[in-house]
């Protein structure tokens, strides 16, 4: 008996774990009384209602969860009575006569309930429910007259009674409810209980041992509500309402909302137009996500940043401020393109790919004389336009007079062991020694070496960064033409080689082959030469 009321008490506190109701009073407490029928071994379970109905009764607690659903806890006492001699076995005499103390959780679904409370306060309805839960079968001492028979079977019925006092019960229920007032309500229900017992009524192995037990409650119960305030009658406890005074829906949080749009008034930019929760309950007409009050095109859809008004290039500027609506450009250019970024529109600029100042039309100005670089004779150089842009010469210095150059070449040589290059006093230039090739050579021998070490020993003198040297080659005419001007290149390059070997940078050494057509002297030997010419850009004084 005690675990049979533990069970009973954890399964009543079950109730505290449901969740907020919008019902003003969540919490009901309610008397259900009317007849209890057993379906078993000595009563034809077709109808159990009908079937020898006894007193049955039960108190329970419910706690609405939302608008539809109810966890409720209950505590039914019923008699169960049961006579053979009522039924198809007649002749066989069986009664019984026993009770069951049932503690029992069911969940009801009432699709209708939340409209007992609409927007003019609570109404009369009559509203359909059903529930199914798990309970605890608590059976009392059952009390079976075999009408004087004894056999094994009815033995063993008895012996297996003292081990059968209660057991699970799974209850289904229907019923039909009608709400007398906000908090009280009168409903008819049928509640059939299934067990897995074939001993409630003493009756199992002499009738039929694999046919359970089952037994209904079937009555009036009167339930009435307690529970949260509810001042505006609006269906939302005060302390859940964010406008206790004022009856709302249960989307606004109890608040009035006039244009029912989700939106309570007291939060509604627009409360006589219906709108979107995301827009404090304004329209959006042309859908772009801004009200309409705050967009100006709220017929076009458009972009935030631009108040609402559509930008077809995507260039930041709205189509009705934008001098080219279909081509992107910069807020420069009122929305113009500007390919070369100058702040120019390509349509008004004369250099669209170059970057130029508004004073020559959007061309590049690189010395900024004004005079744009495609009309610049000078356009690294600042000059008047009376120039073309090229600036007034201011003379600094001028060319080396021929004295000057000797006087800078004898310095240059002076202290010097040089056998093959000299000064020519009388011209003022640097001359070097002919190489000499005997017939059909172009091989350099050991004297031809010594003058090209010499040419590299010069232009390593500080003196003569400037000097170049290019070395010219020569043929006799007892060859072919194409032979000869062969021969004379492969002379001047086995020279210009020999110098980059030992030194010479190969950017100051050129070469060229002249063949038969540039005879240098009268006899053979004198046309079978490399000639080293020595040459530098003329130098200027500073006259300042």
């Amino acid at each position: 008996m005690y675990k049979h009321l533990l069970l009973a008490l954890v399964m009543l506190s079950c109730v505290s774990l449901s969740a907020q109701s919008s019902n003003p009073y969540p919490w009901e407490i309610g008397l259900k009384v009317g007849t209890a029928s057993m379906a078993g071994d000595l009563i034809d379970p077709d109808i159990v209602i009908l079937n020898q109905p006894s007193f049955g009764a039960n108190i329970n607690v419910r706690r609405r969860i939302g608008k539809v659903l109810a966890l409720k806890a209950h505590l039914m006492y019923a008699s169960l009575e049961s006579d053979e001699t009522e039924g198809d076995n007649a002749r066989r005499g069986f009664t019984s006569n026993t009770s069951v103390i049932e503690p029992g959780l069911m969940l009801e679904f009432e699709p209708f309930a939340a409209k007992r409370f609409g927007d003019d306060g609570f109404k009369k309805i009559l509203s359909p429910y059903v529930g199914a839960g798990v309970a605890y079968g608590i059976w009392g001492d059952v009390d079976t007259d075999y009408n004087g028979r004894t056999n094994a079977r009815i033995a063993q019925d008895i012996q297996d009674q003292e081990d059968d006092n209660g057991g699970v019960v799974i209850p289904l229920g229907a019923g039909l409810k009608y709400y007398l007032s906000e908090k009280s309500s009168l409903g008819l229900d049928v509640t059939y209980r299934m067990t897995g017992s074939d001993l409630i009524d003493g009756v199992s192995a002499s009738a039929n041992p694999d046919d359970d037990d089952a037994y209904v409650l079937t009555g009036l119960t009167f339930s009435t509500g307690f529970g949260k305030k509810d001042t505006d009658k609006d269906g939302i406890a005060d302390e859940d309402d964010a406008c206790p005074n004022e009856p709302g829906p249960e989307s606004t949080m109890g608040c009035p909302d006039t244009d029912g749009d989700g939106v309570a008034d007291k939060d509604d930019r627009c409360p006589q137009t219906a709108g979107l929760a995301t827009l404090k309950g304004c329209p959006d007409g042309d859908g772009d996500g801004i009200a309409d009050i705050d967009d100006k095109c709220p017929t076009e859809a458009g972009l935030a940043a631009l108040g609402g008004c559509p930008d077809a290039d995507g260039d930041g500027i709205a189509d009705g401020d934008d001098k080219c609506p279909t081509e992107a450009g910069p807020r420069a250019t009122m929305g113009c393109p500007d390919g070369d970024g100058d702040g120019i529109a390509d349509a008004d600029d004369d250099c669209p790919a170059e970057a130029g100042p508004r004073g020559t039309n959007g061309c590049p100005d690189s010395d900024g004389d004004g005079i744009a670089d495609k009309d610049d004779e000078c356009p690294n150089e600042a000059g008047p336009a009376s120039r073309n842009g090229c600036p007034v010469p201011k003379i600094t210095d001028r060319p080396e007079n021929l004295n000057e150059r000797i006087a800078r070449y004898r310095t240059l040589l002076e202290g010097q062991d040089f056998s093959y290059i000299r000064l020519n006093e009388a011209i003022g230039t640097i001359d070097i020694d002919r190489i000499y090739f005997p017939t059909d050579v172009s091989r350099l021998d050991r004297p031809d070496r010594m003058i090209i070490e010499e040419i590299d020993r010069f232009l390593a003198l500080p003196g003569a960064s400037n000097f170049s040297i290019r070395f010219e080659g020569h043929a006799d005419r007892r060859a072919s033409d194409e032979y000869n001007q062969a021969l004379s290149e492969r002379r001047a390059s086995s020279a210009k080689d020999y110098a980059a070997e030992k030194g010479a940078s190969s950017s100051k050494l050129t070469m060229i082959g002249f063949g038969e057509s540039r005879p240098v002297g009268e006899t053979l030997r004198e046309n079978r030469v490399v000639i080293p010419v020595a040459s530098e850009p003329t130098q200027r004084v500073n006259i300042n």
